[in-house]
């Protein structure tokens, strides 16, 4: 019983200090990133050659069961050697953009999803050389997402940050057009011209009648 106190203890300790690490280690840049593309292909490729050294057909179960871990294998090595390149050229001709970057990401949270159930698989079915490996590649796949969701992360903050920072252009109001007068000849009023007054017609008398 105290084997197992300590051994949990020791896991609960690792976990911790794990996660203590994390917490301490500086946010993922720009830079950095580059570092990470480079090793999400490398990942890729070792990934690829250990499903290759997979013998399913040779586990201990059924057919049935085979064939769908032989799917499962397929999609994998369909993924990371045309779907994973083709959305890290993407990232990189993005310069960083935290929507490609996103892409990825996404990507390899699947691959990783179904790389664990593959590795999963083989150490109850196969061999523990088949199980190791596939369990190291889904160990740096882990690794390498938190990285990616790191730098999106950051990379959305810089981007609201700047959003806020840069100010609305105030509209220009347009001036509305006045008429102007321009006298002929400056200094002088112009004399407006008076109505003269007629004077009243007196009646002719009317002559009388002989």
């Amino acid at each position: 019983m105290k084997r197992v106190t300590s051994a949990v203890m020791f896991v609960i300790a690792a976990a911790l200090a794990a996660a203590a690490q994390s917490a301490s280690q500086p946010p993922t840049t720009t830079t950095g990133l580059d570092s990470v593309l480079a090793k999400v292909q490398q990942t890729a490729k070792t990934t690829d050659a250990d499903l290759f050294q997979l013998r399913i057909d040779r586990w201990k179960t059924d057919n049935e069961q085979k064939d769908q871990l032989q799917r499962v294998s397929a999609s994998l090595h369909k993924n990371l050697t045309l779907a994973v390149p083709d959305l890290v050229r993407e990232v990189q001709a993005g310069k960083g953009s935290v929507s490609a970057t996103f892409k990825l990401y996404h990507n390899l949270n699947i691959v990783y999803e179904y790389l664990s159930s593959l590795a999963d698989a083989a150490a109850g079915l196969g061999k523990k050389e088949e199980s190791d490996p596939l369990n190291r590649d889904a160990a740096a796949l882990d690794s390498l997402r938190q990285e990616l969701s790191s730098y999106i992360e950051q990379a959305s903050v810089a981007l609201e940050a700047k959003a806020r920072a840069t100010p609305t252009p105030t509209p220009v109001p347009v001036a509305t057009p006045q008429k102007m007068v321009i006298d002929e000849q400056p200094g002088k009023k112009t004399a407006t011209p008076k109505k003269k007054k007629t004077s009243p017609t007196t009646p002719q008398p009317t002559p009388t009648p002989h």
